[in-house]
């Protein structure tokens, strides 16, 4: 198993990564977290496996010692991700330029930085400026429900999450059993 270092997020967080796949820096993929299921870019590609060594050996470009992997890349994008991120991009969008400008109009002193989309069209992590008073937390809230309601449903959501069958995207998943149109299933026999 190869570990990568990828960028996730408005703010930018590494994390090293499982990596099935050697990618070149600035790949964008898709990659599980703790969050959910979300887009990264590929940093660096270690080839080394993490090792641990005596404690007067230095960690080295290639080999990240005694460091746990928060995340492991499912796939690289696909052309059909791409065309859904740009959606999910501008109802994004539309949701942070409500959600400041009602945060304007309030009482509420909160200020929203940016939002963390996850890549299955319904999860919203806003990222605010200080502290967020119980107005911001309405405001917010209703934001997201709105958001929701227009990007996600269920069974584009389930397509998201499971794709062709559970753990799709994984190599221990059901990729392409019975569902050889399924443009994850794509992805996935070609990083097989």
């Amino acid at each position: 198993m190869s570990y990568s270092y990828v960028r996730i997020g408005a703010l930018s967080e590494v994390h090293l990564a499982h990596c099935p796949l050697i990618l070149p820096r600035g790949r964008r993929v898709i990659v599980r977290t703790g969050r959910g299921t979300e887009l990264a870019e590929i940093m660096r590609c270690l080839s080394v496996p993490t090792t641990k060594k005596s404690s007067t050996t230095q960690e080295t470009e290639d080999t990240p010692l005694s460091r746990t992997p928060t995340a492991s890349v499912l796939r690289p994008t696909t052309q059909e991700d791409e065309l859904l991120l740009r959606r999910l991009e501008r109802h994004k969008r539309e949701a942070v330029e409500a959600c400041q400008a009602a945060l304007a109009e309030s009482e509420s002193q909160s200020i929203l930085l940016d939002v963390d989309q996850l890549f299955d069209g319904g999860t919203l992590v806003m990222h605010f400026l200080g502290a967020v008073d119980s107005l911001a937390e309405s405001i917010t809230r209703d934001i997201t429900e709105r958001y929701e309601s227009i990007v996600r449903t269920r069974h584009f959501s389930k397509l998201l999450s499971d794709g062709c069958g559970p753990n799709c995207g994984d190599s221990e998943g059901e990729c392409g059993s019975g569902c050889g149109g399924c443009s994850i299933a794509k992805a996935c026999k070609k990083n097989r």
